[in-house]
């Protein structure tokens, strides 16, 4: 089977982009909300989703100044930043995204939150929040 690793980033928008600019996938949490951004082919690719909803959300954007710094200023409002490194020839991304998602829960399980203060990832991408 093969394996991921998940290493805390620190809240800081240049640390988040080197690591998307290394190939890296990137896991960004705000209370209990996720999303996932990975830089692939001059876009970025992100992933929407709350756990234990049966759903997410996709999104693509093309990797410019506006979105870079969208991208960027994630990291100032999430509660928490990781970096995910996987091997895309033999690992399926939706199970490192699931993965992932589980390896933080349990470690961060984050129980004592409540909605309010949520940042909307995809209301701020869209231009929204």
């Amino acid at each position: 089977m093969e394996q991921f690793t998940i290493e805390p980033l620190p809240k800081d928008g240049e640390k988040l982009l080197d690591a998307l600019k290394n190939g890296l996938l990137v896991a960004v949490r705000s209370k209990n909300d996720f999303m996932y951004v990975l830089m692939r082919r001059g876009n970025y690719l992100l992933y929407l989703h709350t756990p234990g909803s049966p759903s997410g959300g996709q999104k693509r954007f093309e990797v410019n100044d506006k979105y870079t710094a969208i991208i960027k200023n994630f990291a100032a409002l999430c509660d928490m930043a990781f970096a995910v490194t996987f091997d895309e020839q033999k690992m399926e991304l939706y199970a490192v995204l699931a993965g992932a998602e589980d390896a933080i829960l349990e470690k961060f399980p984050g129980g004592d939150r409540n909605a309010d203060g949520t940042v909307d990832f995809g209301e701020l991408l869209e231009g929204k929040g």
